[in-house]
């Protein structure tokens, strides 16, 4: 992948080094965080100022947000529908598998976001 064309840059608008200051124990804990997911700690630092800065001015949020309003609604629906369903044909003890497997899932998605 050609870094030089991410975040709209291309061709002669090419990344010039800048100085950012940290201290060694923050740059440690995000040299850690970067290497989790692959990433060399520059990398890192600067896919997380610009996705900072993506957030900020709510790039694509006002978009987003309907179909995630009418995401969330559907999956709350058939959820729903499904945990009666499964009440219904004695299966308590499947559902509540379900349950704490999914709470598991989300514990370790969270730590992971979190590093």
């Amino acid at each position: 992948m050609n870094t030089n064309n991410r975040a709209g840059t291309a061709g002669k608008n090419k990344r010039r080094p800048h100085t950012v200051r940290f201290h060694d124990t923050e740059w440690s804990r995000i040299a850690s965080l970067a290497e989790s997911r692959g990433l060399t700690p520059s990398a890192f630092v600067r896919d997380a100022a610009l996705a900072a800065l993506a957030a900020r001015h709510g790039a694509g949020d006002a978009r987003l947000a309907p179909l995630v309003e009418t995401t969330f609604r559907a999956a709350h629906i058939l959820v729903s529908k499904l945990r009666h369903e499964m009440l219904a044909a004695g299966k308590q003890d499947e559902l509540d598998a379900m349950i704490a497997a999914a709470h598991a899932l989300e514990a370790n998605l969270l730590n992971r976001a979190s590093g």
